[in-house]
């Protein structure tokens, strides 16, 4: 008997990052936004964890959708195989949704990289982007049971997580959301479990930031804009990056583009002070992860080793042990 494709709720970005109704075509008003996502993007309450992708460079409309069901299902296995490995993840009940843009400008390589870099910088920085995924990000604060200490004699907390994806291009867009939603959230407190980002500035937290293979310079972190995530803000999470020297489109295309690596080839290299290495783990290991670091560097060249024609491993990161990666952070947001 075939099972049902796994359920993944789907939201549709245009090149200018407005978002589009169900139709594909037609953009949805700043103003109805919040209404739209009332109408289709209804968060169950049954829910203990909601996780967000954002897809990246040169994925296919039809593909999007199919690469968030393959890392998703990968959780689902995993989840399910070893629920002793993640102690604090009780009860899992995951809600997944998919960020789709338009991330490919031609069919050739490596002709499109410049136009898709100018897309993402224009969608985000200048664009609607941030005020869309703010926007959404605020939705599902607003509509979930946000985290609160459990009783003194345990050690996690109850509610429901918030955690976000991004792959390659997809980190940037990502990124620039998360900033947009810190300066919009200004009043109020976090009522979740304080962990070593916690801030009272902030009314909400998103509980975990996983970046694969980010196409980002391996000292974004050290200058404007993105330097500004390490200021307290909605993120009470350190950002796990994956790299892997086997990433030829972060490796030789990125270097001859941006004139240094990329993260997602070496791992971030500035600030030093706010940096932590570990290693990708098989999945039988579990993570300590390293405390008050915000970047932390995940050491995946032993697994991510594709060999791709022109951009080798960049895409070579669903993998039960990527998943694996997401469910220990997920864990570690309850402690």
């Amino acid at each position: 008997m075939t099972r049902p494709p796994l359920p993944v709720d789907l939201l549709d970005l245009d090149r200018n990052g407005h978002l589009l109704d169900t139709d594909g075509r037609t953009t949805v008003p700043d103003t109805d936004i919040a209404k739209h996502l009332e109408r289709h993007l209804r968060l169950r309450e049954d829910a203990t964890d909601i996780f967000v992708f954002v897809h990246g460079w040169r994925t296919k409309p039809e593909d999007a959708l199919t690469h968030a069901r393959t890392l998703f299902s990968h959780v689902e296995t995993l989840a399910a195989a070893q629920p002793h490995a993640y102690q604090g993840l009780r009860g899992f009940r995951p809600q997944y949704v998919a960020v789709r843009w338009p991330s490919r400008d031609t069919k050739l390589l490596p002709t499109d990289y410049d136009p898709v870099k100018k897309r993402t910088q224009t969608m985000s920085a200048h664009g609607h982007v941030p005020r869309v995924l703010g926007t959404i990000l605020g939705y599902l604060n607003t509509h979930r049971d946000t985290p609160e200490p459990g009783p003194e004699t345990l050690t996690t907390a109850y509610g429901q997580y918030l955690h976000c994806i991004g792959h390659s291009f997809g980190s940037r867009v990502l990124l620039h959301g998360i900033l947009e939603a810190t300066k919009r959230l200004i009043e109020g407190g976090p009522d979740t479990l304080a962990g070593d980002f916690a801030h009272s500035t902030y009314p909400w937290t998103l509980d975990s930031l996983t970046l694969f293979q980010a196409a980002l310079p391996a000292d974004t972190f050290a200058s404007d804009p993105f330097t500004k995530i390490l200021n307290p803000n909605v993120l009470n999470a350190p950002i796990a990056m994956t790299y892997s020297p086997s990433d030829t489109a972060l490796g030789k295309l990125h270097t001859r583009k941006e004139d240094q690596v990329a993260v997602g080839y070496l791992g971030a290299s500035a600030p030093p002070d706010h940096i932590a290495q570990i290693t990708l783990l098989d999945t039988a290991t579990p993570y300590s992860f390293p405390r008050g670091k915000r970047l932390i560097n995940v050491d995946a060249s032993k697994l991510y080793t594709a060999k791709k024609l022109f951009v080798g491993a960049h895409s070579d990161f669903y993998h039960l042990e990527s998943a694996h990666l997401l469910l220990s952070l997920a864990d570690s947001a309850r402690q």
